[in-house]
């Protein structure tokens, strides 16, 4: 009789031990896994190519996403995601403010390019949502640039080079304010952009003399995978396929 309530005793002292130990495995892993928790995101840039893949994939995995949009952009895809979208230009830091005061948010992504026509766009708009990001205390961003921003330009080939240099300085004065502020940062260069679903086989690498390509929809899932990952924070990568680096040409 003894016998059997010193083993009964064990087992439940054996099993509390265990489920004790099941609760604290899982709380971290809630706290870890990027997906668990749902996050309010502010995209930039999110009507079409990266941005938008990033906002359907954000909107799958249960987070709370708003679009800031022109007034002259398409929302249709974002419509049919079930994103909703607030009004302005990146160019009007009075919008920007009003997007901010949409709602309260946790993280921002910013996919704005003007292109070598309009990259004050790159510049100065990406600079308007990190001043409003700090003013309203939502310091985690996620900034999309290019490889060659940030003095290294040296990787790219030279016809390559003269022809993005507009993109390459106004990105690179972005990325240098994102870096003296006190937001918790993330910047991705990637290299050439050829439309196309995940591969799984993106990488992020901080050797810059690094180059290659990526699908869109690689540097998209990357791009989300990256938010609440704290071994990211106040980080800058190449981003590339593994099984495309290589010369970069903006001609190819």
């Amino acid at each position: 009789m003894l016998l059997q309530n010193q083993t009964r005793f064990f087992i439940i002292l054996r099993n509390g031990f265990f489920v004790k130990n099941l609760l604290f495995t899982s709380f971290f892993f809630l706290i870890f896994n990027s997906n668990v928790f749902a996050n309010n995101v502010l995209i930039f840039g999110g009507t079409k190519n990266t941005g938008l893949e990033a906002a359907r994939i954000l909107k799958e995995q249960g987070h709370q996403v708003v679009a800031f949009v022109r007034n002259s952009s398409d929302t249709t895809a974002l419509d049919s995601f079930g994103i909703q979208t607030v009004v302005g230009d990146a160019m009007d830091i009075d919008s920007i403010t009003s997007a901010f005061n949409y709602d309260s948010f946790d993280s921002v992504f910013s996919f704005l390019s003007g292109g070598r026509t309009n990259p004050e766009v790159d510049s100065q708009g990406n600079i308007n949502v990190f001043k409003e990001a700090e003013n309203s205390g939502v310091m985690r961003v996620v900034l999309v640039t290019v490889i060659g921003a940030g003095g290294t330009e040296g990787v790219l080939e030279e016809r390559a080079r003269r022809f993005l240099k507009p993109v390459i300085d106004a990105k690179t004065e972005a990325e240098n304010y994102l870096i003296s502020s006190d937001l918790d940062y993330t910047i991705l260069r990637p290299g050439q952009l050829p439309d196309g679903p995940a591969t799984g086989k993106g990488i992020l690498v901080e050797d810059f003399s690094v180059m290659g390509r990526i699908t869109r929809g690689e540097l998209a899932d990357l791009t989300v995978k990256c938010m609440n990952d704290l071994s990211t924070y106040r980080r800058i990568y190449h981003v590339v396929d593994s099984e495309m680096t290589g010369s970069f040409s903006a001609f190819d």
